[in-house]
């Protein structure tokens, strides 16, 4: 019995000192505690109460934020109340109840004449929008720019103003999203804060771009490469690796187009029946599906379709085709969804199941091979080449440019193209 009662008085000592363990730990902030706290590595908050922390950064920089749900969209969201110690541990304790009292909104007489950092951000995203005549392009960088802005950007600066925020503010988002070990996303940031710094120096917002060379501290983790492609020898293996692909055949066949052809993605999977001519053997882009002449299209200029001589062995794939996406608008029609092309991912997935990594071959790159064994052949001119790619030739002094340049020269070269792949 006695030790039994002294396991029972020990048990209720140890849940005692765990109870008041409990109770340090939950405890408000004190003065003293805001004054003392550190935090050497990453940043930490300390959770004051009903929602108030203190955020400090290794840099031994501390500010107030205030987590609380918003009450139209029902979603989690922290904002940032000031700075320690311009505001005090008592101060801030006020600015959260006067913004909880206020149907969680700052002081309407004040709020309305402070321009923060997301007034400036969405306006210099609509600014872009409204630039590009409301042309959202087929790639998605208005949509990524959006997307970087409210998952990256503004969940740290949306509701700061703008004019008290610091080149340090700028940095510490960019070594946040470093911290996820991406690199593209880390760059865009860069970009777009530059961007909208510019834009604010423009309309007024502030004297000078603070985000102007953010990208110098970016840590350079990788050596840039230009798209992989296929070498003269991996053809063949190539062929045989599509052939044995258990993939759809609009897929298989779009992939083989593709390499007979040279044209970019969104040229390939916009092309509708129409765009052929059969007897002579010619693909008429529009010039709207093509990147260079997109936004002078929608700019009004009068700019003629573009020629793609087809060789024989393209022309057969082009007729297999047509049979298998009869009645579709698309030619290379996706196989799920009536009257909508073939998604772009689907090509790049496809090469992935055909046993290539991303370093070693994606869809653009066959494009490249395209130019880079006709290029090493030596049998054709660097402009009839150039031409074929429509590429624009910087020097030219005409002020349009004609899609039909060297035609008869590109129909021999596209013909030793075709056979030289089918010979492969």
């Amino acid at each position: 019995t006695e030790i039994y009662t002294l396991h029972i008085v020990g048990s209720v000592n140890v849940y005692k000192r765990q109870l008041i363990r409990f109770h340090l730990n939950s405890m408000s902030l004190t003065e003293i505690k805001v004054r003392q706290a550190h935090c050497k590595e990453k940043t930490c908050f300390l959770s004051d109460e009903d929602g108030l922390s203190l955020k400090i950064e290794p840099s031994g920089r501390k500010s107030w934020c205030y987590r609380y749900t918003d009450p139209q969209t029902k979603k989690r969201r922290r904002i940032q109340l000031g700075l320690y110690p311009d505001l005090s541990l008592k101060k801030a304790r006020q600015v959260r109840d006067d913004f909880k009292d206020n149907d969680f909104c700052f002081e309407h007489d004040t709020a309305s004449n402070v321009i923060t950092f997301g007034k400036v951000g969405d306006e210099w995203l609509q600014f872009k929008i409204k630039n590009a005549f409301n042309d959202l392009p087929r790639c998605g960088v208005l949509q990524l720019a959006e997307r970087c802005l409210q998952q990256d950007i503004y969940p740290d600066l949306q509701d700061l103003p703008f004019q008290n925020i610091k080149r340090y503010d700028l940095v510490s988002v960019i070594k946040k999203i470093e911290g996820r070990q991406v690199k593209e996303p880390v760059k865009k940031a860069c970009s777009y804060l530059n961007q909208i710094y510019d834009y604010a120096v423009a309309m007024g917002y502030c004297e000078f771009n603070i985000a102007h060379g953010l990208n110098k501290i970016a840590i350079n983790s990788k050596i840039k490469k230009n798209y992989p492609y296929l070498k003269a020898e991996d053809i063949s293996d190539f062929k045989y690796k599509l052939q044995k692909l258990d993939a759809h055949p609009i897929i298989k066949k779009a992939l083989m187009f593709k390499l007979y052809t040279g044209v970019r993605g969104a040229e390939l999977l916009l092309a509708e029946p129409h765009h052929f001519d059969l007897n002579e053997k010619i693909w008429k882009i529009p010039a709207l599906h093509i990147k260079q002449f997109r936004r002078k299209v929608i700019l009004g200029h009068e700019i003629p379709d573009f020629l793609v001589p087809l060789s024989n062995q393209a022309l057969e794939i082009l007729k297999d085709v047509m049979q298998w996406s009869y009645g579709e608008k698309y030619l290379f029609a996706s196989p799920r969804n009536h009257n909508q092309p073939i998604h772009f991912n689907t090509l790049n997935m496809a090469i992935r199941k055909m046993g290539y990594g991303k370093h070693q071959l994606s869809s653009h790159g066959l494009r490249s091979t395209f130019s880079t064994i006709l290029n090493d052949s030596g049998l054709f001119q660097d402009n009839w080449i150039e031409a074929q790619l429509s590429h624009i030739d910087k020097n030219r002094t005409r002020a349009s440019y004609n899609h039909a340049d060297y035609l008869v020269q590109r129909t021999e070269m596209m013909q030793w193209w075709g056979d030289y792949l089918s010979n492969g």
